[in-house]
Order: structure tokens, then C-alpha cells, then sequence
């Protein structure tokens, strides 16, 4: 199942409002991430990303773009994802469409694009209201520090919030489908790439 949209990240490296894509980044297709529902990884590793990409069948992966079905491996690159066990680097796939050749970076939901903080903490930071929640959250986790609490609060009421409450969503699991759908972007994404869908419930 996919919910299918087109953008271009090198045109704005932010968006202020996550809505529809404007003429000209619709002209742009190579960045369409393809993001996986997985509904149950919370804390990612390397050997659970690897075992998402294992679950699914490239051959039979409908291109975002395109439509057609038909993928193929054609690079990796690395991303910092920070957990309770140290910063590490993440190997990301990234696949091309037999057909059209464009390429689409395979992420997982437990993600959020461009930022090194799980989808997990940083909903974890943006429901944390007290001083007592915001020190759980450094024990829980001692590679995050103050700066990336901010960053993530900040953004959440400068770009999401307004946009969640309009359409009566709540930070809840599930968030991840919804945005979306509703605006083709993965929760708390703030630059402009847009993003499609695949649902993927077995992870090995």
C-alpha cells in the first residue's frame, strides 16, 4: 500500500508548511523517500533495518514515482542515529526504479528524516512538559543533550502543531501513516522532500 508524492529537498532545505508541493518540485522526483509503517520497531539498529530491508521484495516494489513495480539496490549511504548505547552510523538503502531510474531512499518509521533523534524521542521530547520528564528522557537516553530538546520542541510548535490540531491528531502512535497521507511528510520532517508509504508488519 503507498501513498505516492513527488519533491525535490535541493529546491528548499526547509518548509515551513507541510502541505502541497509547488509546480516546481513537482518537476523534481529523485527524492521521494519511501517510507516504511512497521508499527512495532522502536529503537532501531543496524541488524533490525537490515532485517525491514530483507522483508521486502525489491523485485516486487512499486515505484513512488512511476508507478511500476521493480526495484533494484543501487547504493548506501550513512546517517548518525543517536541511542541509549552510543551515536552510531546507520546504513540507508537506496533503491532505483527499473523503469524510470529514478532512486528512493528506504527508511523506516522509527525514523525521522534528517534528524539524528528517533521517531520514539522525539515524541518523547515534544509530550515532555515538566523538568522531571525532560531529565527521564537524558536517562533513558545520554546522547541526546539540551540543544537537541529545543531544536525538537521548537520545531514541533513552529511547524507541526498548528498543523496536527487542525485536523484533531494527536501525538500518538500511528502518527507516522497520517502525516503522510495528510501531507507527505513523516512526522516532524521539516525539509521539503516528500515522502511515500509502503506497510511492512513483519520485521523478522
Amino acid at each position: 500500500m503507498y501513498y505516492c508524492f513527488s519533491g525535490d529537498e535541493k529546491k528548499s532545505r526547509t518548509c515551513k508548511r507541510p502541505g502541497k508541493a509547488s509546480d516546481s518540485a513537482r518537476s523534481f522526483l529523485n527524492d521521494i523517500m519511501i517510507i516504511i509503517i512497521t508499527r512495532t520497531v522502536k529503537r532501531l539498529t543496524q541488524i533490525l533495518y537490515d532485517k525491514i530491508i530483507d522483508a521486502l521484495d525489491l523485485y516486487q516494489l512499486e515505484c513512488p514515482c512511476c508507478g511500476h513495480s521493480g526495484c533494484t539496490v543501487h547504493a548506501y549511504y550513512e546517517r548518525i542515529v543517536k541511542s541509549p548505547t552510543g551515536s552510531f552510523k546507520l546504513l540507508v538503502l537506496r533503491v532505483k526504479c527499473s523503469a524510470c531510474g529514478k532512486t528512493h531512499a528506504i527508511l523506516p518509521d522509527s525514523i525521522v528524516p534528517y534528524s539524528s533523534v528517533s521517531m520514539e524521542d522525539t515524541v518523547e521530547i515534544i509530550l515532555a512538559d515538566t523538568p522531571e520528564m525532560v531529565n527521564s528522557i537524558f536517562w533513558d537516553n545520554p546522547s541526546l543533550n539540551l540543544s537537541d530538546i529545543r531544536r525538537i520542541q521548537r520545531n514541533f510548535k513552529i511547524f507541526w502543531k498548528e498543523r496536527l490540531e487542525s485536523f484533531r491528531l494527536e501525538v500518538l502512535p500511528g502518527l507516522s501513516e497520517h502525516c503522510i497521507q495528510l501531507f507527505r511528510r513523516q512526522f516532524m520532517q521539516i525539509r521539503c522532500t516528500l515522502c511515500g508509504s509502503f506497510i511492512c508488519d513483519h520485521t523478522g
